[in-house]
């Protein structure tokens, strides 16, 4: 929180993730000079990282502003405050880069093992013992078979999703309202049907880390963008005949041929 002795405005500077909102609002006060002071429960709290930090620092520094928290009160302009705060922005820095090693390990070896499962799709639930078994509803199981094998006929996924849509046939999703996760019915798009055949669960294998992230920098910030799909060999865990499947893998490989050959239009003419 930041503001002056003569003055109940408080601001609030949060951590929350690459871009920081609230930090920007408290450098913003800082330097309009309505914030005399920084108050923290700990200082090291907004340390999320050293540019952020001692940016904040060097602005506090030119316009007098302290820096406030449990262990006392600090002068940035003062040598020893100043390397007091450097190190405290430093092993913040260093503890949640440990903190976030180690639950990303954590993962990892859950992964491993195909133990780790942040979602289970259509088409499968989860047991008490953590496996994945085929849905016990039938008619989500016969929809599901019924676009494979549409798949196989035509060749072309947005064959199969207008052949569905015609027919009036209505595909099942996931949907989490507040009874927790459901199962809904809907004549399907395009994208759902592209994500039932590209999904390797469906043919009974256990994938850890078939999306990753890419940095870039605009307009000096970092940009992460999450989700970017990564090719077969990038794949951190593959586990084959994990459960059942719905297909072969090897007619989930040529599935996967067709599908790019389509996207790349290097394909074979699909009748």
């Amino acid at each position: 929180m930041a503001g002056k002795a003569s003055s109940t405005t408080t601001l609030v500077a949060r951590g929350g993730g690459t871009a920081r909102p609230g930090f920007e609002r408290l450098l913003a006060a800082i330097c309009t000079g309505s914030a005399g002071a920084v108050l923290a429960i700990e200082a090291s709290r907004l340390a999320r990282n050293g540019r952020d930090w001692h940016t904040l620092l060097e602005f506090c520094t030119l316009v007098n502003s302290l820096i406030i928290d449990e262990d006392g009160v600090c002068d940035p302009k003062l040598t020893n405050d100043r390397l007091l705060l450097g190190m405290k922005g430093t092993f913040s820095e260093l503890e949640l880069s440990i903190l976030r090693q180690r639950s990303q390990e954590a993962l990892r070896l859950k992964a491993a093992r195909g133990d780790l499962h942040t979602s289970v799709a259509v088409g499968y639930v989860r047991t008490s013992d953590d496996r994945l078994e085929l849905d016990p509803d039938r008619r989500v199981r016969k929809s599901l078979h019924l676009a494979f094998r549409k798949f196989a006929e035509f060749g072309s996924v947005r064959q199969v999703a207008i052949w569905l849509c015609d027919n009036g046939i209505k595909m099942p999703i996931v949907v989490y309202g507040p009874r927790g996760r459901m199962v809904e019915w809907r004549l399907p798009r395009y994208n759902t049907i592209h994500r039932l055949l590209t999904n390797p669960t469906y043919a009974g294998a256990y994938v850890f880390g078939r999306t990753g992230s890419q940095v870039r920098i605009e307009a000096g910030r970092k940009l992460v963008t999450r989700n970017v799909r990564r090719s077969q060999k990038d794949w951190e865990v593959l586990i084959r005949d994990h459960h059942d499947g719905y297909i072969s893998w090897q007619d989930y490989e040529s599935n996967q041929r067709t599908i790019n050959g389509n996207a790349n239009m290097k394909g074979a003419m699909v009748p």
